[in-house]
């Protein structure tokens, strides 16, 4: 090969790389929002940033979902910050993000392995074939259909940073151990620490790097080191150390528990323990043979009660202690697979051991299998080189590798078909899952808020749901959102009696459940039941104190008991606990007008306007006139409601208000004589 063309090759690298990987996932580009998308980034307030001032992204950082205000991955939060200023809630622009930090992690991997084949036991392979290794196990690991979860499921864009600041500090390390004295290798392993720190501030399972790094020292560099080599080793044995330390004190908390299910999970740490081992070799499974019809968002797992149920239990151990021992010894021969391997192994280490998590999800191999494909392509890449030419077996080889890919690709494709909606993805994993209740209870989520408010959906809803409460479900928890769920949609079709029986079964099950509390509080409310209502929000706010919701809902029930100026305090606090001020004035308007706040309470009123006129808001403004007594202003509001909106409108509007307890009270016997005196008025002038 002549230098020139060596010279071309990252080029094309780059461009390869790039290019499939854009047309694999270019039919995600419109996919919706799914499952935790709306918490974390539709929903959450803190994201939605409007300038790129400094104190605007660092409050960004804060924007935990239900727990604003405290650190949470910070990097990822930034970039949906980010995606927010330049797109709002368009999916698109989230999309093309993700994909674009895919090809990055994947150029990334292929620059580090690379570098793994200049360490000192890896120098026997030349050039071109470590190139070739290195290009063809990031393509298997890049265009596998399992990283579809966390490249195309928006907000695990956490798991993708994680492990593209990994692998970066990977690549500096690497960089700074290879480099020949006297040039810059502080500087770069500088930039590995901060790849390190931005990588924790991604996903808490990126904290265990250094044992990776550890074993990358120990595997390709067995020769003894230089001064600089051993600082390095004492570095980053001592941020093991650290890490191991943290881990057993976060191990002795859970120990006492450790037979025990606590918490929101129906299984306790030895029970997830034991069931992480079939999951760990069903990853392997999927890894190796990605079907689409394999890959689902939710899969099928039953707990280990004990070493020997479900029997594949003691089996799937036996898998995994052969495995680690096979690589151990394959390290010494064949470093690159045993690496691989372990490496593997190693960070599945926080996901996939005791830490209560969810057992199961395909996005928890992104960061673990980016090694794993590099040591069957060094098989490959044996065989194309030992099997003669012309025969059968070089010839099949040739064809394997090209057919290998344009089938990983065309099977991530597939996959990425069945997130084009909501519906598909949880039609697709209820096929799959048959017995979780996750996916019927998001498909009776689905069908309950369907634009299209009809009796088939209703059934429909209600169908899924009794499904979902017989199924299993992931925490304890679920059967009394699923009752809650089903009170809303029974609330959402006005039948609030229903709604109400749901709603309290659901508590019963959980009284910290929320939104059933809320849930039931509202329809209480629209029942006409407001001191009942006023006890639940009170009840409410015991399990969370200082929430928006809840205190809205607590001012708005003062007011229909005319106890105003406790409103007023009420309205006042929940502005003051939400980052979106003004959807509160118009409450806090009204309740300022009838504790006799007159020029307060306009104020708060026309500040609650938008860009056109309000029906409800202009008969606020009238009803605070009249109580001030002030003729002048009730004439120009009522003349602006005369001049916005017809007769029909505004007397269908006053008949409705008179009921509609789930707003603000309005005078209706105050404000009506005004405001027909000035449509006959009206009527008469010429």
């Amino acid at each position: 090969m002549s230098p020139g063309n060596r010279n071309r090759l990252p080029a094309l690298a780059v461009i390869l790389v790039g290019l499939v990987i854009f047309i694999v996932y270019s039919n995600t580009l419109h996919a919706p929002w799914q499952l935790d998308d709306p918490p974390n980034i539709t929903d959450n307030l803190p994201l939605h940033i409007k300038n790129l001032m400094p104190a605007t992204l660092w409050r960004t950082m804060f924007a935990r979902p239900f727990a604003t205000g405290h650190l949470y991955r910070p990097v990822p939060c930034l970039s949906f910050a980010l995606n927010w200023y330049i797109g709002n809630n368009n999916p698109f622009g989230y999309h093309l993000v993700n994909i674009g930090l895919h090809i990055i992690t994947a150029l990334f991997i292929l620059m580090t392995g690379l570098l793994l084949f200049q360490t000192p036991v890896m120098k026997k392979y030349s050039r071109e074939d470590a190139f070739f290794i290195s290009l063809l196990g990031t393509l298997l690991w890049a265009l596998n259909p399992v990283q579809t979860q966390a490249v195309t499921y928006i907000v695990q864009r956490m798991a993708v940073l994680a492990a593209l600041f990994s692998v970066l500090a990977i690549y500096w390390y690497l960089r700074a151990r290879l480099m020949d004295k006297g040039k810059p290798r502080p500087f770069y392993l500088f930039l590995a620490l901060l790849c390190y720190l931005a990588a924790v501030g991604s996903k808490e399972n990126a904290a265990i790097l250094p044992m990776s790094v550890l074993l990358i020292e120990f595997t390709f560099f067995t020769s003894p080191p230089d001064r600089f080599g051993k600082n390095i080793r004492l570095v980053v044995i001592g941020l093991t150390a650290l890490i191991l330390i943290l881990s057993i004190h976060k191990a002795i908390r859970i120990l006492p528990h450790f037979f025990s299910t606590t918490g929101s999970r129906p299984f306790s740490p030895y029970e997830r323990l034991l069931t992480e081992a079939r999951i760990m070799v069903f990853y392997l499974s999927i890894l190796f043979y990605p079907l689409p019809q394999r890959l689902s968002i939710d899969h099928e797992v039953h707990i280990a009660h004990s070493l020997f149920t479900p029997w594949t239990t003691p089996a799937a151990i036996i898998m995994l202690c052969v495995l680690t021992v096979i690589a151990l010894k394959l390290l010494r021969n064949h470093p690159l697979a045993g690496f691989a391997i372990l490496f593997f192994l190693i960070n599945h280490l926080v996901e996939s051991t005791i830490i209560p998590l969810e057992l199961i999800f395909e996005h928890r191999n992104y960061l673990p299998s980016m090694f794993l494909f590099m040591p069957v392509a060094a098989g490959l890449l044996h065989i194309l080189k030992s099997a003669p030419r012309p025969g059968l077996l070089h010839a099949t080889a040739t064809a394997c590798v090209p057919l290998l890919l344009i089938s990983l690709g065309h099977g991530t494709y597939l996959r990425n078909q069945a997130w084009r909606s909501q519906d598909a993805l949880w039609r697709d994993a209820l096929t799959k899952s048959p017995h979780n209740a996750r996916p019927y209870a998001k498909l009776g989520t689905l069908a309950g808020w369907a634009p299209e408010k009809s009796r088939k959906n209703l059934i429909r809803a209600l169908g899924y749901y009794e499904k979902a409460l017989k199924a299993y479900s992931p925490r304890t928890s679920f059967k009394a959102a699923i009752l809650g769920n089903m009170g809303g949609v029974l609330f959402r079709y006005g039948f609030n009696d229903n709604a109400i029986v749901y709603y309290r079964k659901s508590l019963a099950l959980n009284p910290r459940f929320s939104n059933s509390r809320y849930g039931l509080a509202k329809a209480l409310v629209l029942e006409g039941r407001v001191p009942e209502a006023l006890d639940e929000v009170d009840r409410g706010l015991v399990h969370e104190p200082g929430s928006p919701r809840f205190l809205n809902l607590r001012g708005l029930i003062l007011l229909w008991l005319k106890r105003s100026q406790e409103a007023v305090l009420t309205f006042g606090q929940a502005m003051h606990a939400s980052r979106d001020k003004k959807k509160y004035f118009y409450n806090l308007g009204v309740a300022l007008s009838k504790a006799g706040h007159y020029a307060q309470a306009e104020w708060f009123l026309r500040l609650s306007q938008g860009p056109t006129q309000d029906l409800t808001i202009l008969f606020s403004l009238i009803e605070n006139a009249i109580r001030a007594g002030d003729d002048i202003r009730t004439v120009a509001y009522t003349k602006d409601l005369i001049q916005h909106f017809s007769i029909r409108q505004i007397r269908d509007h006053l008949e409705k208000m008179q009921h509609e307890y789930h707003n603000v009270p309005i005078a209706i016997p105050l404000i009506r004589p005004v405001i027909l005196q000035s449509l006959r008025e009206a009527a008469l002038s010429p």
